[in-house]
This record gives structure tokens, sequence and C-alpha cells, in this order.
């Protein structure tokens, strides 16, 4: 992990400020996300960047399911997130992240990634 500001940890997460400029999350495996969850997520995210948009590397490789209302929250938030890389490692948290991105079609661009090096790389384009 690289040098860290600030971490914001919660029940269901722990999100920090990376060096880089890039907000990393980190959900607890299974845990199911609610309304409440992603509120407390982008307001994390809000409190991490001070209001202004950042590229997001979310750590889904054991994420549990979101609700309706909590993956259309995530999916609003073009205003906090300049791109989304959804790292997942399975077959079902691959299931899961192409079903955010199809049905949610969320503001930022979005993509799954395999590799963190390779998502890292990608949101460094969105750094700024």
């Amino acid at each position: 992990m690289e040098s860290e500001s600030e971490e914001i940890t919660n029940p269901k997460f722990r999100m920090w400020l990376r060096s880089d400029g890039i907000v990393q999350l980190v959900w607890v495996p299974a845990a199911v996300m609610t309304l409440t969850d992603a509120l407390a997520a982008t307001g994390a995210m809000s409190e991490l960047t001070s209001g202004k948009p950042a590229p997001l590397l979310v750590d889904a490789h054991d994420a549990g399911p979101q609700d309706r209302a909590a993956r259309a929250e995530f999916a609003r938030r073009g205003d906090l997130t300049s791109a989304v890389a959804l790292l997942v490692a399975t077959p079902l948290s691959r299931m899961m992240g192409n079903f955010f991105i199809a049905v949610s079609r969320p503001v930022a661009p979005t993509r799954l990634f395999d590799d963190e090096a390779t998502a890292i790389a990608w949101l460094q384009e969105f750094v700024g």
C-alpha cells in the first residue's frame, strides 16, 4: 500500500486517499451494501477529497450484493468520481461488476480489472 493520508473506517469498508491521488475503497468480505452504506462511502470520499472529483479504486474481490438504492447512489455520483476501477477476482465478483455497469450506467467512466497495476495505470489518466 502506498503511503496514505487519513484512513476512514466503517463496519463495512475502509477508504483512504493514496499519495498518487487515487482514492482506494476496500469492502469487508461479503458485506451487503445498502443505501446507508453507499451514503457512508460517498460521504467518506467527499471528506477525503474535499468534495473534488477523484479516481476511485474499488476492491470488489469479495464484495457482497448491493441493493438497488445503493447501486443508484454509486452510479449517480459523477460529482465525486472522475473514474472508477473495480477490481474483481472471482466469477461472482465479475458478474456483479458487469451487472452494476450494465444496469446502473454510472456517470463516471467505470471498468472492471483483474489486476491492480493495470487498474491504477488506467485511473492515473483521471487524476487531476
